[in-house]
């Protein structure tokens, strides 16, 4: 028995001092959800483990990582327990990484190409020198051979012909050069700020830490997900208009940049309008206090102060990383196979979630990568919009509705109109199952003018003695011409004057035809009218109006 128990403790204490064994995995980037500001990097690995406590390492981690965002989990054959995660650092005399060494490639290629361009002009003012020379001989040579014999007119033509062209060559490859160093200057001035850039924060090699512990031998593939800076996307449209057809297609992109460091091959692409790096916790509430005026205090007395102020900062700081850590904990990207043609789109609480349909590859140069994120064919309501008070162009809209299921973002949209490009628009935030209003542009077919065709101002009494009132009457008139071969709908809006005096009075007379609809939008003096163009025809609105008020008040707007 004793003989037991002897056995039984050497067995423990061997157990206890036996190594942590350390493992480093090859992964790589599988997912990818790129917010506005950062991105969460999903990184994959997979390993072979005996039994007992291990480290597997996740090497080579090039951007500087959110360490609060490390999020770790496993799946495999071997049946492990996660320990923790860490994120481990050592500072490098060089910085390193693929981009990193392919910037130092094109910078060394940009000042090779800088010192051909050098030797290129030395050559060139080697020949100016040349020609300078033969100039400087011609020059005094041509008077002592004319004292003798009157040189032939052909050799002169000649020697100018030769001059003059030879000058010519000269100034057009110096002022080649020339344009050629400026250009490769600015593209060595934009890698090495690029470099500096990324070297700041690569002069660290930093890998992440996996602790477990297996209980049975096995493969064991690990997820590492982790937030980094210098990512982002926004969303832009095109609005590809068939007038005929009364349909629009809708199709919108989502715009991605990264400068993380490493590209991103291959990866399954999330966009989000989350934004993980902002803190989700409202400001203090704080009261409006009004008190008499104090002049600013001392240097010595507002020490106090600011040190109190300085420790509530860092206490709303600390607060702010520990609510990030949770959130960015919880915005893993979902596995979910796409539900239409272009990605698939969820909401998250507050954020929109799309999900692109296929892999995708994005460099880490800072050039923008569009990846397709819908697109939706509408039945349009097309017409037509004049607001002659401020442009002279009629604007071409078309009414459709918004898919039940799609929330669409604000952003830049690129109008085409039946296949052309006719220019840029702005879509705004279109929450599912909405109407809206596409502005597709201007039309040149569909002409619209505002004048002013009459004016007469009445202030004076029978024998020319002044009026205590002013009285201005003016007649407007708004031309509309459709040169289309098809019907239009034209929506016009105006502004008829409006007094916010009671000394001020204004009637607005002879209105044809009425409009539509007055205060617009609870917008005083905003008319709206709705009129109906067949091909090549024209229309009239016209109204008076009469502004009385006195004589000696000074009125602005007219």
């Amino acid at each position: 028995m004793k003989v037991f128990k002897v056995f039984f403790i050497v067995a423990l204490s061997l157990v206890a001092a036996c190594p942590v064994f350390a493992k480093d995995v090859d992964s790589r980037i599988s997912q990818v959800t790129v917010y506005p500001d950062s991105a969460l990097i999903t990184r994959v690995g997979t390993v072979e483990l005996a039994v007992g406590a291990q480290e597997i390492s996740f090497a080579d981690i090039v951007p500087d990582i959110d360490e609060d965002s490390l999020k770790v989990s496993g799946k495999g054959t071997a049946s492990v327990k996660i320990m923790g995660a860490r994120v481990k650092k050592e500072f490098l005399q060089e910085a390193a990484g693929t981009h990193v060494k392919e910037l130092e490639q094109q910078i060394q290629a940009a000042a090779d190409e800088l010192r051909k361009i050098g030797d290129a002009k030395s050559v060139a003012i080697s020949k100016k020198q040349l020609l300078d020379a033969v100039l400087s001989f011609s020059s005094d040579q041509l008077p002592e051979d004319m004292a003798t014999k009157m040189p032939q007119a052909k050799e002169l033509g000649d020697l100018l012909s030769f001059l003059d062209a030879s000058y010519k060559d000269y100034y057009a490859v110096l002022q080649g050069l020339d344009v050629k160093e400026r250009d490769v200057r600015k593209q060595l001035d934009v890698l090495q700020r690029e470099l500096a850039q990324i070297s700041r924060s690569q002069k660290m090699k930093r890998s992440i830490a996996v602790d477990v512990e297996a209980t049975r031998a096995g493969s064991l593939t690990l997820e590492v997900t982790y937030l980094v800076r210098g990512a982002s996307w926004y969303p832009v449209y095109e609005a590809r208009t068939h007038f005929d057809k009364s349909r629009v297609e809708l199709v919108g992109f989502g715009v991605v940049r990264q400068k993380t460091g490493e590209d991103w091959e291959d990866v399954e692409v999330t966009l989000s309008t989350a934004k993980p790096t902002v803190s989700g916790h409202m400001p203090e509430l704080s009261s409006w206090i009004l008190r008499p005026y104090q002049p600013p205090q001392s240097a010595s007395r507002r020490k106090g102060i600011f040190s109190s102020k300085a420790m509530l900062v860092a206490e709303d700081q600390a607060m702010d990383k520990e609510e990030l850590m949770e959130v960015a904990g919880a915005l893993a990207p979902a596995e979910e196979e796409a539900k239409m043609e272009y990605a698939a789109v969820e909401e998250k609480g507050v954020s929109i979630v799309y999900k692109i349909s296929k892999k995708a590859s994005i460099k880490a140069d800072g050039s923008e990568e569009r990846l397709p994120v819908l697109a939706q064919d509408l039945d349009a309501k097309f017409q037509y919009s004049a607001y002659p008070k401020a442009s002279a162009f009629a604007y071409l809209t078309a009414r459709v509705t918004n898919q039940k299921d799609l929330q669409l973002l604000p952003g830049r949209m690129n109008v085409f109109l039946e296949g052309d490009f006719v220019g840029v628009s702005q879509l705004a935030a279109i929450a599912p199952g909405e109407e809206f209003d596409l502005y597709l542009g201007i039309d040149e077919n569909v002409k619209v003018k505002k004048e002013e065709i009459e004016r007469k101002v009445d202030d004076v009494l029978l024998g020319g003695i002044p009026a205590p009132n002013r009285k201005i009457m003016i007649v407007f008139k708004t031309t509309i011409e459709n040169y289309k071969n098809k019907d239009i709908t034209f929506e016009l809006f105006d502004s008829v004057p409006v007094s916010e005096d009671e000394r001020i009075k204004v009637r607005v007379e002879r209105v044809t035809p009425e409009p539509k609809e007055k205060d617009y939008k609870d917008k005083k003096g905003v008319w709206r009218w709705e009129l109906k163009l067949d091909p090549r025809a024209k229309k009239e609105v016209s109204y008076t109006t009469i502004i009385d008020y006195p004589r000696s008040l000074r009125v602005e707007g007219l």
